[in-house]
């Protein structure tokens, strides 16, 4: 039984890569070929399932931590027990959760706009998929501590160093993404999963040891249990109830007069209620006002009004130059081999990378290449020792 596998290049959703998989053991390596103007609905007649993929930058993925005690009411509004991680309205945001034995439980959260949007495009085609997932399961993993695993795409290259943790970077930042995760945990061996084989001698990152390994499509059986479905709750099929909806739609009717009568008797009773809510309102804005920018008041829209007070006070996450800011930083940087970078923070706009070197030179000639690129830098907290020399390196957006 055969599956398709297809590989989105962004939300447009119109260009994409594809591969057959087979349900028996196949050893023959993953050879993606481009969609080539040919329709989803062409691709997928002669094959039983269909794998949607989701780039891994649109994926938000974490966990939470299950009480002894898991309720339905928490599952069912487990985006509310995360709403403080995603600084998001969590109304426009779809959470899928993995494994539910496991505890924490893995999450992978995506906006409800990108699952629509794949929902027409199928019914469009008139297609059924078996499940849309996250683009680092394209990426292999062991399950071995200390791993990681590199997996050439078209538009850069994910980095899987857990079950559900995985980065996807431009393939200049590979390396200081490695460092990054370098400081969070040893790496014992970089696994690469390349386009072509013979590009691994001049990719590799020398500083960790690494290994060429060939991507076959036993790696591509996607559904094993530790793989994300994004497809739950009201992005789930439904073909079967839709059926019996068609057969019992006067059942349908008389439930919806039903429905009607009640919302009119309850409706003279809200009318009591309005007072009640208009009290607790003021309540709320009682609570909020110090905390909340001029302007705010009492008939605002207090919800949205702290999201985008969280925004701004994020220390980073959604900066959106972080990445170019980095990039410049990192080449510059990699004429100067004695230069090493121990630690980067970025907050209010302000990328601070921490370096030592045992050339004093090489640190100020650093500090000439970024000034010449065009880059607002600074070198602070300068400490020179016999044989080593400290400093921070501050660029500013703009």
């Amino acid at each position: 039984m055969s599956s398709l596998v297809v590989r989105f290049d962004d939300l447009s959703l119109q260009g994409f890569s594809w591969v057959v998989t087979e349900t028996e053991n196949d050893d023959k390596p993953v050879r993606w070929q481009a969609d080539s103007g040919r329709s989803l609905a062409e691709l997928a007649k002669n094959h039983h399932q269909l794998t949607l993929v989701i780039p891994q930058q649109y994926v938000y993925l974490t966990h939470y931590d299950l009480p002894d005690r898991v309720s339905r009411q928490v599952l069912g509004a487990i985006e509310y027990q995360i709403e403080d991680q995603l600084a998001q309205d969590v109304e426009h945001q779809h959470v899928a959760l993995g494994d539910l034995s496991a505890n924490p439980v893995a999450i992978a959260v995506v906006e409800k706009s990108i699952m629509q949007r794949c929902v027409e495009l199928l019914q469009k085609q008139g297609l059924s998929a078996t499940q849309i997932i996250p683009e680092m399961f394209l990426c292999p993993w062991f399950g071995n501590a200390g791993d990681v695993c590199l997996l050439e795409c078209a538009d850069g290259v994910i980095l899987r160093y857990g079950d559900h943790a995985a980065i996807k970077c431009a393939w200049e930042l590979t390396e200081t993404m490695l460092d990054h995760l370098a400081a969070e945990q040893d790496i014992q061996i970089v696994n690469y999963y390349l386009l072509d084989a013979a590009s691994y001698p001049s990719v590799k990152v020398d500083k960790y040891p690494g290994q060429q390994n060939e991507l076959t499509l036993n790696s591509l059986k996607l559904n094993q249990t530790g793989v994300i479905n994004l497809m739950q709750r009201q992005f789930q099929m439904s073909s079967i109830w839709s059926k019996l909806l068609g057969i019992w739609k006067w059942v349908l009717g008389l439930l919806l007069v039903l429905l009607a009568l009640t919302a009119y008797n309850r409706a003279i009773a809200l009318s009591g209620l309005e007072a009640q809510l208009s009290e607790l309102k003021a309540a709320q804005y009682h609570l909020l006002k110090d905390y909340l920018p001029t302007g705010i008041d009492q008939s605002s829209d207090l919800k949205n009004a702290l999201i985008s007070l969280l925004k701004q006070n994020q220390s980073g996450e959604n900066e959106v130059n972080f990445l170019q800011l980095l990039q410049e930083f990192t080449r510059a940087e990699s004429a100067f081999a004695s230069v090493t970078i121990t630690r980067i923070g970025y907050q209010n706009k302000r990328l601070s990378i921490d370096v030592t070197s045992n050339q004093l030179s090489e640190v100020e000639a650093l500090l000439q290449a970024l000034e010449s690129a065009g880059q607002t830098a600074k070198l602070d907290k300068l400490s020179i020792k016999p044989n080593l020399i400290s400093g921070q390196f501050v660029l500013e957006e703009g």
